[in-house]
């Protein structure tokens, strides 16, 4: 055994006794085991894959196309049938099964607390501290402004940047930003670098004149454009990496946002004029309740014309896939459709709108090739459902255009926020329109990070919240959607298909176990990667590394930016963590016993008794082949379990401690 691997193995023991004295769980783990692949495509490793991929995914878009699961969420129904779906019903039959089961997921805290540092504890249990207090969370933002006021901002952003900044963020500069991703991926864990700046619609009277504001906004577009590919040429240097990047960064929001209330508009049209729920209307419907929903509709002097362009196969009806492909913005012919009706409508684009738009798309497609020339892939963050519409749109037409069959450096994740009310009934849609485009579906699924933000703005303006009404609810369609990719990915496997990709990012171990129990039961193949888990720096660190221990890959959604620009990230992720108090207080507590272990230097004979029994399990792994991926990859891959066997193994080494 290592000098290195016997000073681990003795932390783990110490701290876990101190944990289960004072009955905590949760802590900081900065060590786990997987490396992922180099290459990252599955499709790459197809031979002769131009040959091959019009065939496989012809399987396997008639095989997800005749899914029960893709059918019972391909029309809309009201969340509280949603509630009586039977595979909502069957998510909670599995997680009653799942519970009379070993558990997959065991987070342990130990090697994290052991390897940070006094200072580092300090600070962590200080953060920890100021999360788990509602008031001062709900207050900070008030704070910040009144420092700001009396000129006192260099006191409050010192205390941030040595505090929550330095636990959340990776750093400011390129040298503290890839230490950091490369310490990760020394401790086997991927990284998601995350320009954390964010934007939102101006305050009212906040702009200039219109010509002004616009030309600023450009600006500003231009300028995150150029930070988005200094952070590819960052995440390039760590092999493996993803980037992310956010559609309000390339783009004047005022511009989404009147983009995309046509897009919203359409929809709930669409929706009513399915009068039978079958996810389909024919020209009448169209006609009279669809096309006048969109500003331009009432101007169009053939309804006949523009219902034949969207009825491809001459079917006499159309569903939603039909209208989002031909009625898009990337269709000039459909682009008057958005603009007002008249200069004194405050509803749809005005002109200089369709040139935004092109620059938008413009700057999207330098930003994804940039990633696909140095063999990064990339994440289109969810944000603002006033936005949605639009940051959808752009993440369709990148993934079109860079996710097909024939590309292996680069693949275009878009984000669905499970907690939205609509969540399952769009991703389907677009896993659909993936089918008939013949792109590789890719998908990151998360719970939301916006829900007080959206329920107050609906109720300031009085429309219907677009959030679930209940956290249950969440849970259920979350668990849903992932069920539901995770299927399409073992069966496209089992057909020799390529499979869709999916990214599970979510805190919640519940969710997790699931997840990772259905990739074992069903034999998935993650040698490639078709399946991710994910979670954000300095949060849930536990679980991160028990996933890695399983053998599956694991991310960290690494955040970087000045102070100022990351502060709105800062605040959410406080208040995040303030909503989950009684795991904040968990994770407070753990660190404190470390700190307390260290003082004292004391431990129990059980500590004791645990760390002989470690030792001799570290013994008999240094004897058997290494379950999970090295760094050395391409050299090692045969010999190392992926998938399935992986997680079938590290479960019965768990259950043999």
């Amino acid at each position: 055994m290592s000098i290195i691997r016997a000073s681990q193995t003795l932390a783990v023991s110490l701290v876990r006794s101190s944990a289960a004295a004072s009955g905590n769980t949760l802590a900081r783990p900065l060590a786990a085991a997987y490396v992922y692949p180099t290459r990252l495509s599955f499709i790459s490793s197809l031979p002769h894959r131009r040959a091959v991929s019009s065939s496989v995914l012809a399987r396997h878009n008639k095989a997800v196309a005749a899914s029960p699961a893709v059918r019972s969420i391909s029309s809309p129904s009201p969340l509280s049938q949603q509630a009586a779906d039977p595979h909502v019903q069957a998510s909670s039959r599995a997680a009653g099964a799942d519970a009379e089961r070993e558990p997959l997921l065991r987070p342990d805290p130990a090697l994290a607390l052991a390897q940070l540092s006094m200072a580092k504890l300090a600070t962590v249990w200080m953060v920890y501290q100021a999360c788990g207090s509602t008031r001062l969370v709900q207050a900070a933002p008030g704070l910040l402004r009144l420092f700001e006021r009396l000129r006192l901002s260099w006191l409050s952003n010192a205390v941030v940047r040595r505090t929550f900044f330095a636990w959340f963020c990776a750093g400011e500069t390129e040298r503290e930003i890839v230490h950091t991703m490369r310490r990760l991926k020394d401790a086997g864990v991927g990284s998601i670098l995350d320009f954390s700046a964010e934007a939102d619609l101006a305050d009212e009277g906040a702009a200039a004149d219109a010509a002004t504001a616009r030309a600023q906004a450009n600006v500003k577009a231009d300028a995150f454009t150029k930070e988005y590919l200094h952070g590819l040429h960052m995440a390039a240097q760590v092999p493996g990496s993803f980037a992310a990047i956010k559609v309000t960064g390339l783009a004047d929001p005022e511009v989404l946002f009147r983009l995309s209330q046509p897009y919203a508009r359409l929809r709930t049209a669409f929706d009513a004029a399915d009068s039978d729920a079958d996810g389909r209307v024919d020209y009448a419907q169209f006609r009279d309740a669809v096309l006048p929903a969109l500003p331009g509709g009432s101007r169009v002097a053939s309804p006949s014309g523009v219902f034949g362009m969207v009825d491809r196969d001459n079917d006499g009806q159309v569903d939603w896939v039909d209208l989002q492909m031909a009625l898009g913005m990337d269709n000039p012919l459909a682009r008057p459709l958005y603009l007002r009706a008249s200069p004194s409508s405050d509803y749809g684009a005005v002109a200089s709108d369709i040139d935004d738009y092109e620059r938008l798309v413009s700057r999207a497609r330098a930003v994804v090739q940039h990633a696909s020339d140095r063999s990064v892939r990339v994440m289109v963050d969810a944000e603002h459902t006033y936005f949605q519409p639009m940051i959808d749109h752009v993440a369709l037409v990148m993934q079109r255009e860079f996710n097909g069959a024939a590309s292996a450096s680069t693949l275009v994740f878009n984000t669905y926020q499970m907690y939205r009310a609509d969540s399952l009934q769009r991703m389907s849609d677009d896993l659909v329109r993936s089918q008939r485009e013949g792109w590789r579906f890719a998908a990151k699924l998360v719970r939301g990070a916006y829900m007080e933000l959206e329920r107050e703005r609906a109720a300031r303006l009085g429309y219907p919240s677009p959030i679930n009404p209940t956290l249950e609810a969440t849970h259920a369609v979350y668990d849903q959607g992932v069920r539901l990719l995770i299927d399409r990915v073992a069966q496209a496997q089992r057909e020799g298909a390529v499979p869709p990709a999916l990214f599970v990012a979510t805190h919640n171990n519940a969710s997790i176990e699931r997840a990772m129990r259905q990739v074992c039961d069903q034999s998935v193949d993650l040698a490639n990667e078709p399946v991710m888990f994910g979670q954000l720096l300095g949060m849930q660190d536990a679980t991160s590394y028990a996933v890695a221990k399983a053998g599956l890959p694991i991310y960290k959604y690494v955040p970087y930016g000045g102070l100022s620009e990351v502060m709105p990230y800062l605040i959410r992720r406080a208040q995040e963590n303030s909503a989950v108090a009684a795991s904040i207080k968990k994770e407070a507590a753990s660190v404190m016993a470390e700190i307390r272990r260290r003082i004292f230097g004391r431990f129990s004979a059980a500590s004791q008794h645990r760390l002989q029994q470690e030792q001799g399990h570290d013994l008999q792994e240094e004897q058997r082949p290494q379950m999970h991926h090295h760094h050395n990859h391409n050299h090692q891959h045969q010999q190392q379990p992926h998938g399935a066997a992986a997680v079938a193994q590290s479960a019965l080494t768990k259950k043999e401690l």
